[in-house]
């Protein structure tokens, strides 16, 4: 069986909280019996690497992935095989991104922890903005990688392909949709389902220690990769 969340966000985005360092998030995912995650910080993937060390020693696997805010403003989150394709979407977003720094009293500090709980570096890079590149653009990107492209948190109101773009075109490429937890549950939600032709996920979408096991999903099957997870969900 796998017990797996992939939206977990760490303190290198601004609107986590300050203790979610990898080391915390690892602990707190092991107590939750959870076997494979992904931190997704917005337009960042510094403690991505980290999170992956931590994770083999505890038996978690760590997708490598980030959630990347478009230039019209609607989430997306890219989940991938490798580091070096995470690593090289980083360069792609970093480019792409306003020359902006960021400011810790109006959008929260960008922390970066080393294996001990160190703070070792602050990222002065504003990253809570949109990318100067479309949703489309950015699933061609991903997609050259091999990896996956998922809107995220689709149906709120603020921030997702519903609140910015007004619906969902089911000519998209996406690989699925994700949804909520809070709208997973009310609608009864289940992995299988599908929205628009796309199958839906979720994702507890932590921002906080304590969010962290609240919300996952099961597959029987015991798996250690992205394509492997992705044979069985999508």
């Amino acid at each position: 069986m796998t017990r797996f969340d992939l939206h977990i966000h760490s303190a290198l985005s601004a609107c986590g909280e300050n203790v979610m360092s990898p080391a915390r998030i690892i602990e707190k995912a092991r107590e939750a019996g959870l076997n494979l995650l992904a931190i997704t910080d917005h337009n960042a993937s510094s403690q991505v690497e980290m999170s992956s060390r931590l994770g083999i020693k505890m038996g978690i696997t760590v997708i490598p992935a980030m959630e990347v805010t478009s230039r019209e403003e609607a989430h997306l989150l890219a989940y991938f095989s490798e580091l070096s394709q995470l690593s090289q979407f980083q360069e792609l977003i970093d480019a792409h991104l306003p020359k902006i720094p960021n400011n810790p009293r109006v959008f929260g500090w960008q922390l970066i922890y080393d294996e001990r709980e160190n703070i070792v570096e602050t990222d002065d890079q504003l990253r809570q903005v949109g990318v100067n590149l479309g949703m489309d653009a950015l699933i061609e990107h991903i997609h050259e990688l091999r990896g996956l492209a998922i809107p995220a948190h689709v149906f709120r109101p603020r921030y997702s392909l519903t609140s910015q773009l007004g619906f969902i075109d089911p000519s998209e490429d996406f690989d699925g949709l994700e949804v909520c937890r809070r709208q997973w549950h009310l609608r009864h939600l289940c992995l299988g389902m599908k929205e628009a032709g796309f199958p839906l996920i979720t994702g507890s979408d932590s921002h906080f220690l304590e969010d962290i096991g609240h919300d996952f999903l099961e597959i029987n099957e015991n798996v250690t990769d992205l394509h492997e997870l992705a044979a069985q969900i999508f």
